[in-house]
């Protein structure tokens, strides 16, 4: 009611008093008109809006409360923060955000927070000096209000690559890790995140933020007793695990591997998945030492239960890991003596495709080893390879072939392979001309090898690919496959001759 009689342009009109006792009654009034949504709804879209910006240069302490109240206030959504920005308003909030007023600070760091976590504004807020000035608040103030809201401004700035850059360039990382180790649950989530979020730079900025000493603060977060935080910090860690050699070695160093191995046993899904994540992060890579450093630690048994877990992602991170671990022939041998084996193969029969690619990844580095045929063979790994090799993907499809040129190559398995239907998906890959085309052909060169399989060879289109690979070329170095096309061509015909 008092609004709409026009009170608003009244006690702008006596702030101007000279009088200090009516000056302070105008600024207490204010106070409490700008507390009703609707008055501040009014303001935002109104003229009236830009004489409480103006009180922040105020030499009375509580026209600039006043001020700093109202900007934060109506910041919570755009067309608030549109208008501050039309009043030139940012500068004044980020000058009253070092102010020596506790209520000053707050409610003007809870209006830089408001659009640090706007996309369309935090880039303009970032120029006007955005980073350095809640940098400053965040490593000075002892207020949890504005160290929580130093702590969200900071996560939300920490998103976009641009300002990650001036954030790592700056050092701004100290003053997180001060807010990382916050009393205060809120503050530690906000720090926590917007150190996650500086741990996905690029390679250079990944190496940076470990030299800088991120690493004891992660692996503080990691065995902190709260779920957001652990989460943040195994992805922090996963992020930087892909980084240089350097960060691998260091994360070991600084032994990460042993809680990651632990946060894989919690119940929560999500924290699971972000420890199987880093840990598959520091085994990937052709170095042998960190693969065994993972392996060594558990001996497998938890990312073995991840396996047989109930949850999709839970499967998929559990097989994807024993994939990555399986380059090492030790480690490829403790896989097999465990008895996972069955269930990875029903899992490949039943799972997405994501599933499917790293179980079948997994089984062609089986495959690689003769002594592991006959297991296959028992788990039902031969008919699932065929079935993989059909799949209209690519990765998959690589997989099958690649797999099928090694089991073809076991002389006792080339006429089950024929059998099972090997053949067709053999000459469909051989016929598009895909990645897989050479895997395809030396496979289908291996069951023609065998006398048995010339029928089958014949009825599903094997002759006619082998014709084509006699008469095309071949890889460099193959030249051997395109002779044992034309041989099994040729014993082919003799065999058709003898029965006429």
């Amino acid at each position: 009611m008092l609004y709409r009689q026009g009170c608003v342009k009244t006690l702008v009109k006596l702030s101007s008093s000279e009088c200090p006792l009516c000056q302070r009654y105008v600024a207490i009034a204010m106070r409490f008109i700008i507390s009703s949504v609707e008055v501040l709804k009014s303001l935002s879209k109104k003229k009236e809006f830009a004489p409480l910006i103006v009180f922040s240069n105020s030499n009375l302490l509580d026209f600039v409360r006043s001020s700093s109240a109202t900007m934060a206030a109506v910041s919570v959504n755009l067309t608030g923060q549109s208008t501050i920005l039309k009043n030139n308003g940012m500068k004044s909030i980020l000058r009253l955000s070092t102010h020596s007023d506790s209520f000053i600070q707050r409610e003007a760091m809870h209006c830089v927070a408001n659009f640090a976590g706007s996309h369309p504004f935090r880039q303009y807020v970032a120029k006007e000096g955005g980073v350095e000035t809640v940098t400053i608040a965040g490593a000075t103030s002892g207020d949890v209000n504005v160290l929580r809201d130093s702590a969200r401004a900071l996560s939300s700035f920490s998103i976009d690559n641009a300002t990650r850059s001036i954030m790592i360039a700056q050092d701004v990382s100290k003053t997180i890790f001060k807010l990382c180790k916050s009393s205060d649950s809120q503050t530690q989530r906000f720090a926590s995140l917007a150190l996650c979020n500086l741990c996905l730079g690029t390679l250079n900025q990944r190496e940076t933020i470990v030299k800088q000493g991120a690493l004891r603060v992660l692996l503080f977060l990691l065995r902190y007793p709260d779920l957001e935080i652990e989460r943040c910090a195994a992805l922090s860690i996963a992020a930087l695990s892909l980084g240089p050699m350097k960060n691998k070695t260091e994360i070991i160093k600084h032994g990460f591997i042993a809680p990651l191995i632990s946060t894989t046993t919690y119940p929560d899904k999500n924290i699971q998945r972000c420890a199987v994540l880093a840990l598959n992060g520091v085994a990937l890579g052709a170095s042998a030492e960190t693969k065994m450093c993972v392996y060594k630690e558990d001996e497998l048994s938890s990312l073995l239960a991840l396996v047989k877990s109930e949850d999709v992602e839970c499967i998929h991170s559990g097989i994807y890991i024993l994939g990555t671990l399986a380059e090492n022939m030790d480690i490829r041998h403790s896989i097999v003596s465990s008895n996972v084996l069955q269930v990875i193969v029903e899992t490949l029969a039943t799972g997405s495709i994501e599933v499917k690619r790293a179980a079948s990844y997994l089984l062609c580095l089986l495959s690689e080893c003769e002594d592991y045929h006959h297991l296959l063979m028992s788990a039902g790994a031969l008919q699932q390879v065929v079935a993989v090799a059909s799949l209209v993907d690519e990765e998959c499809e690589e997989c099958g072939a690649f797999s099928l040129a090694l089991l073809a190559r076991n002389k006792s398995f080339q006429v089950q392979l024929a059998e099972m239907g090997a053949v067709r998906p053999l000459v469909s890959i051989m016929a598009r001309n895909s990645a897989s085309e050479q895997y395809a052909a030396d496979a289908l060169v291996q069951i023609s090898n065998n006398r048995e399989t010339h029928v089958r060879l014949a009825e599903d289109g094997g002759i006619q690919a082998l014709l084509k690979l006699g008469q095309g070329k071949v890889a460099a170095g193959r030249d051997d496959l395109q002779d044992q096309a034309k041989m099994s061509v040729g014993d082919f015909a003799k065999s058709v001759s003898k029965q006429f």
